[in-house]
């Protein structure tokens, strides 16, 4: 598997994981993101990421997909140190990035707002992993 890949499997698509996410109360906010994770039972991939933009706040489909794109792009590019965490845990984390900006940001401002999304859910899983 390609270390920088965003395969399907690697994304949270699935209703009941989306569901089971959104039910847990772990959640922080890294503007213009609000991030928020479950750590579950091992599953085939450590690390599966759900990249949300709302039609409420971001009007036009094209600034939608922009914002999404560049998100997938600074998220797979950053992941490992938190998918090496993920395994060494023994644990598959669901991770959501809900964007709350209320317009278009450039890539190296939503990559740093990556960066720290990162950075700052690594040390939260380490003090509280429970699944």
């Amino acid at each position: 598997m390609k270390e920088y890949g965003l395969t399907k499997s690697e994304r949270l698509y699935l209703r009941e994981e989306i569901r089971q996410l959104f039910e847990s109360r772990s959640r922080f906010v890294c503007y213009p993101y609000r991030v928020v994770w479950r750590l579950e039972e091992p599953s085939v991939e450590p690390l599966k990421v759900l990249i949300s933009v709302p039609k409420r706040l971001i009007r036009h489909a094209v600034d939608r997909n922009t914002i999404k794109r560049r998100t997938r792009e600074a998220w797979r590019l950053q992941k490992g140190p938190l998918r090496a965490l993920a395994a060494e845990q023994e644990a598959t984390l669901l991770v959501g990035l809900l964007y709350i900006g209320d317009h278009v940001s450039r890539s190296e401002r939503l990559s740093s707002a990556v960066s720290k999304s990162i950075a700052r859910l690594c040390e939260e899983v380490k003090s509280g992993s429970s699944l």
